[in-house]
Order: C-alpha cells, then structure tokens, then sequence
C-alpha cells in the first residue's frame, strides 16, 4: 500500500528516516550538493538539476549512452534548415491533474529568460529560438534564427511548467511548493534549507510509478559526516563517496560501493580579459598588469600541474587525468591533444619570456563543499604552483558563497567543473569557453571571458552544421585551439562518480551527475 504524506506527517517521516527499520516504501538519501531553489529554471548547476529531475520532466533524456530519446516529446524533426516539427506525448498530466500539452512548452520557454537572480540561466537553451507555437495540443512548430542541428540537445533540456502557472511566476513559489508542480516520477512534499527534501510518489506517472512510494533527500555537505551517517544505518544511499573510504564501506557485508565513469571536467578558469585582476600581483602585494592575458603565462599554469599526482594523491586514483573537455569516445575529443605533463623549467622558461622572470602572488579560489575533495585538490595546485616559484595561496570557501561570487568575476584563478550532459563537447565549448554573449546565451560559464575568433567561428560553424563528421571535426579542432594553442581554461581531471549504498538495492547509473531516487530499486 503506498503512503500518501501530508504536510502534517513531514516532520514524523523525517524523523523515522534517521532510525533503521522504516518502512521499505520509503527512500532515505544523503546527498553532497543541496539546490538553491526547486525552481528548474533557476540554475543549470547539477545540484539544481538533480532536485529538478524529480519533480519535472524534459521533452528528451538521456540514456546511458548519452544518447537523447523521447520524454514529453516522442519525435522531433527539421523541416528545412530553420524549422523543426516536435510531437508531443499523449495522456501526461501535472501533478494537479491538468493536461500536459503545447501550451506549456510554449510558456516554460518563454519564462526561462525572466528567472531572477539566476545564477547560471538555461538562456543558451533558447537562445536560438525565434518563434515556437502551437500547431495543435501535441505539435509544436519552432523556427530557429540559423541553422540548429543541436535544437533538442538545449530546447530538449528545459524543465516544462503548467502554463497556468505564468511566465513571472517567481522562484519562492517553488520553494514553497506553492509552484511546484511538474509531470515527473515524485511530487513536492516540503523542502527545509539545509536539511531536507521530501518527496511522494507520482502513481499515476506516465512513464511507470517509481519503486519507493517516499522519498527523503537529507544534505549533508560534510563528506565524513555523509558516510557516518550510511554506516549508522541512518540512510540507504550516500553520493560522493571520498575515494579513500570505498575500502571501508566495502568491508561491510551490508554495503556496497558503486561507480561510475563520469563526463565531468574539473578544470582551472582564468581571467584572461581583465587589465588588472585582483588576486595577481607583484610578490610584495603592489599591482601588476594582469600576466594571464598573456597565452605564455597560461601555459606555464599548465606545466606546472602534475595532473597524474593530483589523481592519485587527492582521488586516490578514482580519476582520470585530461587536457581537455570531453573524456575518450565523446564527439570532439582529439586524440592529438596529449594529457599536459608536469614541466617546471619550461614553465619557468615561458614565465621569464613573458616578463614575469620571479614570478608573482596569486591566490587561487574555490568551493569546499561541491566536487570531490575539491579543497584538497585547491591546496595541491597551490603547492604545484608555489614548487614552480610563485607565491601562492588558496580561499576555499561553501559553494552558495563562492559560485555568486564567480559569476561576478570576483577571482583570478579558480577551481570550477563542467559535466557533459550529451554525447559531445558542443556545448561545453559553448558555454564554458566561447566570447561571452548574454543576448544570444553564449560564454554563460566564461567566467574568466576567454575570447579567440578563430575557437568562436569553429565552435558556430559546429553549432550549425546538420553533418556530424564535420561537427567532430570541428569540435576536435576548436579544442587544438582553445586547450593546446590558447590555454583558454586549464583541465585536470575527470571525475569518477561513487556511491555508498544498502547491499539490497541497486542504482541504475549513466555518465552524468545525477543521483535521482527513481533510478533506485530494490534488488530483486
């Protein structure tokens, strides 16, 4: 029999989730990254999504192949070069009973662009939009501005909304569940900010009622704190499992670990547009222009990472080492770009050809509650850095506090990933690396506004073209530009995801950074 929460009983689930014995209908996850706001529009970053991905649906997903297949939409087609036919799926409905239909794509997209305060916008997404409308209830006519190939790689990614819900709808109602209505697998029972979400199965989902009729997420940032909590027996799942305590769950009869290849870049963003930058200067604390606009300069940066080291020393090998966006068998990663190698005197070399013969202070910054041992991995690049001759230090700091202050171009040199969500590299270059363009939603991510014509023109050309030999052509030599010649960021690593789990439930894993109760079952 499935238990229906009320509001009322909230407290009382909570509270049974952290003793063993509760009911087997219900899931008890720990997770490392809390959303901002259950707003699916608010924010691209994977802790929003994750939460996203429960309550709402796309019109594509992604299988583990990191190939698109039919959600909301069952079929999508280009007419000509500039417009696209999408069939949507018949019979769904909104957690408040109303129809899914035309309508509310039409809406969702055209809200995304008036989401307040975003901290990472779904813009690019729609970007490339230049009318949508209804055909009738299921068909939807879209004409793009230019040539689109990749429209259901952004449009398909767009979380959908009732339409009675309005295009100015803010994010507080969502957060209050007020707004919170979507056609996914779990309904909105109540979020509490840094504690816990909870969630209640969707019976009459359209894709098949998940295997737990309740869920709780509780968000513990604390990674020792997390595995405490699974060996207690107070949770059935953890994400993020450091790598040096796999041994340790594993030694347990009633847990298992489980991994999973990953499509997430860790990467270094420089600001390289800035006359000045705030976090570089002479090593006695007086201004200096900024040296990271200088290719050279960024190169050194490169030569001084041991990047193997940083892998097996901070991951405890559970990593792969890269110089560049996408991990082998993707589209657009180029074979003829090696993994960069530790160099200490050809960085030193470049450094003095640029004009900085003793180096310079820098201070590298980044989150220490929102990638794997990301604190650790900041500490290891400063030490990297200060072996090579520069005065270096690091501030770590909570993910909310560090990523507002990214975006507003606050640092010099700071630890940031990426996670690939399709099958290549289009978007990464797009929006991590490409000139920053607010008004056709390119460069979202460039928050160190990296700018080359030639990458721009490779990566348009690729966003264009309907021949996908020559997109990975193009991909693979936008990244001999951006990666080899230019430095625009600096890659480290791969990520290798990994859970902490019951030994009597199983987890259906892909590539990307999700960890999504509906993807949960118990074993058989």
């Amino acid at each position: 029999m499935r238990l229906h929460l009320t509001k009322a009983s909230v407290a009382a689930l909570v509270f049974c989730s952290l003793a063993t014995g509760v009911s087997a209908d219900t899931l008890r996850l720990a997770l490392a990254g809390e959303h901002q706001s259950v707003d699916p529009h608010f924010s691209r970053t994977s802790p929003n999504q994750n939460t996203a991905a429960h309550i709402f649906d796309t019109l594509v997903t992604i299988d583990e192949a990191m190939q698109r297949q039919p959600s909301l939409a069952v079929s999508w087609k280009a007419l000509d070069d500039l417009t696209w036919e999408i069939k949507l799926r018949e019979g769904v409905k909104f957690h408040d009973g109303s129809d899914f239909d035309s309508a509310d794509v039409i809406s969702s997209v055209e809200r995304v662009p008036n989401v307040a305060n975003s901290p990472a916008p779904f813009t690019s997404s729609v970007s490339m939009i230049d009318t949508i409308e209804a055909v009738d209830a299921l068909t939807l006519r879209v004409t793009t501005k230019g040539p689109t190939p990749g429209l259901m790689q952004g449009l398909g990614g767009v979380y959908i909304l009732p339409s009675e819900l309005g295009n100015d709808v803010a994010s507080a109602e969502f957060d209050n569940g007020n707004a919170a209505i979507g056609t996914g697998p779990y309904k909105f029972v109540s979020w509490t900010p840094n504690e816990s979400l909870v969630l209640d199965a969707n019976e009459t989902y359209w894709a098949g009622a998940p295997a737990y009729d309740d869920v709780v997420i509780r968000y513990i940032p604390n990674a020792a704190s997390r595995v405490a909590t699974l060996l207690a027996g107070d949770v059935d799942a953890i994400d993020k499992v450091p790598p040096a305590d796999t041994d340790t769950i594993e030694k347990r009869d009633d847990l298992k670990v489980v991994d999973s290849v990953s499509g997430r870049v860790i990467y270094l963003h420089m600001d390289s547009d800035r006359e000045v930058t705030p976090f570089i200067t002479e090593k006695d604390g007086s201004e200096i222009k900024n040296p990271l606009r200088d290719a050279r300069v960024r190169k050194a940066l490169s030569l001084m990472l041991d990047r193997g080291r940083i892998v097996q020393s901070i991951l405890s090998g559970k990593g792969t080492p890269t110089g560049q966006m996408v991990p082998e068998g993707f589209m657009g990663f180029n074979p003829a770009i090696d993994v960069p190698q530790a160099d200490i005197d050809e960085a030193k070399r470049l450094l003095a050809e640029a004009g900085y013969p003793d180096g310079f202070k820098i201070t590298i910054h980044g989150p220490n509650d929102r990638y794997v041992n990301d604190a650790k991995v900041l500490q290891a690049v400063s030490q990297l850095f200060a072996r090579a001759g520069l005065t270096s230090e690091v501030q770590a700091m909570p993910k909310n506090v560090y990523f507002k202050s990214a975006s507003k171009r606050e640092f010099s040199v700071f630890l940031v990933g990426f996670g690939t969500t399709s099958g290549d590299s289009l978007r990464g270059l797009r929006q991590v690396m490409a000139t920053y363009d607010k008004e056709n939603g390119v460069g979202t991510f460039n928050r160190g506004r990296f700018s080359n014509e030639a990458f721009d023109e490779l990566v348009a050309e690729a966003s264009a073209t309907f021949d996908e030999g020559e997109k990975a052509e193009l991909l693979e030599q936008a990244a001999q530009i951006g990666f080899d010649q230019e430095q625009g960021i600096l890659p480290l690593y791969f990520e290798q995801l990994i859970w902490g789990m019951d030994d009597d439930i199983t987890l259906s894993t892909r590539p990307i950074e999700r960890t999504l109760a509906q993807n949960f079952a118990p074993k058989e």
